[in-house]
């Protein structure tokens, strides 16, 4: 779809409309969910009024094309043939179509991403939404302020200001990537600084102002990825940007008094882990004993859509293990390999490497931000249930949609229109 096409009145209005919705909802989503869920419902209601349009149903069909879109709905179609040998109900099977609904609406959203245009406009929507989420996380250390999730001041304490810290952590590491990409773009020296500082500042933000492991990590690999990928050929600048990474993370480390206790502590809570003892990491790894123990049962084809919460619901007794584990097991590989088998897992893997493989036909520095969002997406799926989860499916199927419809879909396009 062009925001430019030559049409008049009421079919213009009609077909611009889901443009600006989508363009907005890369505002909404790092902010609010509600928003971002009555922007998306509303941007598909207006594509589906406009079906009668053979232009539509074209694009539509050519979107199809995308490489990104066949495991999309494959996903989408295995979880329903799952629920024939589901131990799960009609109020599961509603909860899981509701929270993986987005993967059978990514064409839709390839497909609006279309323009240029709408793709530049997201790309400011969304930078736009995370200085602001920046700028409040770093003025929450003096102020109070009263949109911020947290009401702590000073240094040693989380300032997470939307959501919760992970899902904050991933998008402003995908957010540090993003200004680090713009300012290796920048023609002008002083463009260059400004993005320069703007990636200091996230990823300070980060480092010392969150609690978030899952930040920490999706932040350190995200960086180390798009350095390699950007500087693959200049190893000798690569190698010095290495060493001096390490010496600052090892300052930062010295110095975060949150990220030197979070990441000891993960270490103690591993060791330490029991069933009747709650903790962050000691949750997942009693998810991953009695995981393993369900996945040896039925390989191939899994327990069924909406089983984990079942099977682990009837497994732990202790009520405040199960609080924290049965909903979801923090983790998306061990979700779909829970419940669709090594099949939707082998399905899941296919839609990323759809992704890599992309990326790898796209010139260096758009390559970089292409795998350093690659990265943000294997450490989130790792440590939580990312494509479960409202505000992290939001950010990961919208950026897919974004970034592959940027890179379009033959092995000659160009990941041109980042601004």
């Amino acid at each position: 779809m062009n925001l430019d096409r030559p049409e008049g009145g009421f079919r213009k209005a009609l077909r611009i409309a889901p443009l600006y919705c989508l363009v907005f909802l890369f505002f909404a989503f790092p902010v609010s969910v509600a928003l971002a869920n009555t922007t998306m419902v509303l941007a598909v209601f207006l594509v589906a009024a406009q079906a009668w349009d053979p232009a539509v149903r074209t694009g539509l069909r050519k979107v199809l094309r995308n490489p990104v879109v066949p495991p999309a709905l494959t996903l989408a179609a295995a979880m329903l043939v799952a629920m024939l040998w589901s131990p799960a109900g009609w109020e599961q099977y509603a909860d899981y179509l509701r929270k993986y609904l987005k993967l059978l609406l990514l064409p839709v959203f390839i497909f609006l991403l279309v323009d240029p245009a709408v793709r530049k406009r997201c790309w400011q929507a969304f930078a736009a939404a995370m200085l602001f989420t920046l700028a409040s996380t770093w003025l929450n250390v003096w102020f109070d302020l009263p949109w911020s999730s947290t009401r702590n001041q000073g240094f040693g304490v989380d300032h997470t200001v939307f959501k919760d810290h992970i899902s904050q952590g991933i998008m402003m590491a995908m957010f540090t990537c993003a200004a680090l990409f713009w300012a290796a773009k920048a023609n002008q020296p002083v463009w260059r600084m400004v993005w320069g500082l703007i990636a200091a500042l996230a990823a300070g933000s980060i480092l010392f102002l969150s609690v978030g492991r899952t930040g920490y990590l999706s932040l350190v690999l995200s960086v180390l990825v798009f350095a390699l990928a950007a500087l693959a050929s200049r190893p000798r600048l690569l190698a010095g940007l290495l060493v001096s990474g390490l010496i600052v993370l090892s300052g930062v480390f010295t110095f975060s008094s949150q990220f030197q206790q979070r990441t000891l502590q993960a270490w103690q809570e591993a060791r330490t882990s029991s069933p009747s003892h709650v903790t962050s990491v000691g949750a997942r790894v009693q998810v991953w004993h009695f995981a393993v123990e369900q996945i040896q049962q039925r390989p191939w084809l899994g327990a069924g859509t909406g089983s984990y919460p079942v099977l682990a619901a009837q497994h732990f007794d202790s009520p405040d293990m199960c609080a924290t584990i049965c909903p979801h097991p923090h983790n998306q590989f061990l979700f779909f390999l829970f419940e669709l088998g090594l099949m939707g897992l082998a399905v899941f893997a296919w839609l990323i490497l759809s992704i890599v493989r992309q990326a790898w036909r796209q010139p260096m520095v758009h390559r970089a931000l292409m795998l350093a969002f690659v990265a943000v997406m294997l450490v989130s799926n790792m440590t939580h249930s990312s494509f479960w989860l409202s505000t992290e499916s939001h950010f990961f199927i919208l950026f897919v949609a974004l970034l592959m419809a940027s890179a379009g879909g033959e092995p000659g396009s160009r990941l041109r229109d980042v601004p």
